[in-house]
């Protein structure tokens, strides 16, 4: 059951990490840049009025990837004890019984 809610959780959690990095690359900048000085247009993607809901929407995402990393964090530390070296002695192992085979 915990690798069902851990697989969803990671899927979940990649959906918001990629709604995170888009709605920050949607925002207005807060200096002007070159595009202004070469007569390019200062409206907004999303309409006139859209900095708000973007800066709230980002907010909201921040917090949810941050709920989302404790959480992955402490099912890993609490269910997977195992670490990075112990599963790579434990691979090199596998490998070595099935060469003793041969």
């Amino acid at each position: 059951m915990i690798e069902t809610i851990k697989e969803s959780l990671i899927i979940f959690h990649a959906g918001v990490s990629i709604l995170l990095v888009l709605c920050v690359l949607f925002q207005p900048s807060k200096t002007d840049d070159l595009g202004s000085m070469f007569g390019g247009s200062s409206e907004s993607v999303f309409g006139a009025d859209s900095s708000s809901f973007l800066r709230k929407l980002t907010i909201w995402l921040g917090v949810i990837f941050f709920v989302t990393s404790l959480t992955l964090g402490f099912i890993y530390l609490k269910y997977d004890k195992k670490t990075v070296i112990e599963e790579k002695v434990r691979s090199i192992e596998k490998q070595e019984e099935v060469s003793d085979i041969d």
